[in-house]
């Protein structure tokens, strides 16, 4: 069974008719926050991980500038990096002297699902762009916060869920993939420029796409 997590009702609504049909898969609701989505999905996969092939994570990103990511892009997580993890000063964050804190390691999420997914997306012409993702606990409202995050670990965007979900499938031995859609850049807030409506529309668009061949794939195997 395939688990799709997503951090609000709002990013799958236009999926509900869907996967309240849909065979071979679940989905759940984490809700917002990486601490927040890793509680749930541990306590989901700590009664029914054994039912779980795989978690795709599906959502919205804000794309930092000069990454090569433009609004609407549909985005593939290479890795998932915990952004603000470290001594928070006015306009960086340092790291932890080594030996008092484990160092803050990537998680990688390239795996044989993640590879069946990029496969799907190719066969169906979808154009998407693969990336570092960085999760953090507060958003980034300013383009400095932006440029400073993008350079210190090689990323594309930033998202509020993706390393909590990814650590816990590690710890479970279940493979995770993650896939969004940039809703919007990382810049001096400024909401009037979002595009919140069409990035949902067209990461439900995808994923629909993507669920339609990867259960039809997996249900032919058995």
């Amino acid at each position: 069974m395939l688990l799709v997590a997503v951090a609000t009702d709002q990013e799958i609504e236009p999926l509900q008719h869907y996967y309240a049909n849909q065979g071979g898969m679940k989905l759940l609701v984490t809700g917002v926050g990486p601490v927040v989505a890793a509680a749930n999905l541990g306590s989901y996969l700590a009664g029914q991980g054994s039912m779980v092939d795989g978690v795709l994570n599906i959502g919205v990103a804000g794309a930092y500038f000069d990454s090569g990511l433009e609004l609407l892009d549909i985005c593939l997580a290479r890795q998932e990096i915990v952004g603000d993890f470290g001594i928070c000063m006015q306009d960086e964050i340092l790291d932890f002297a080594p030996g008092i804190i484990q160092p803050n390691s990537p998680i990688a999420l390239e795996n044989q699902i993640s590879e069946r997914i990029a496969g799907i997306l190719e066969v169906n012409s979808i154009p998407y762009k693969v990336a570092n993702f960085v999760t953090v606990n507060c958003c980034s409202g300013t383009r400095k916060r932006g440029d400073f995050l993008r350079k210190k670990f090689r990323a594309g965007c930033e998202n509020m869920e993706g390393a909590g979900v990814a650590m816990v499938c590690k710890n479970f031995n279940i493979p995770c993939v993650e896939l969004r859609c940039v809703s919007n850049t990382v810049e001096d807030r400024n909401m009037d420029t979002w595009l919140l409506d069409q990035a949902i529309a067209k990461i439900c668009r995808v994923t629909r796409i993507l669920l339609h061949d990867y259960l039809k794939v997996g249900s032919k195997e058995k």
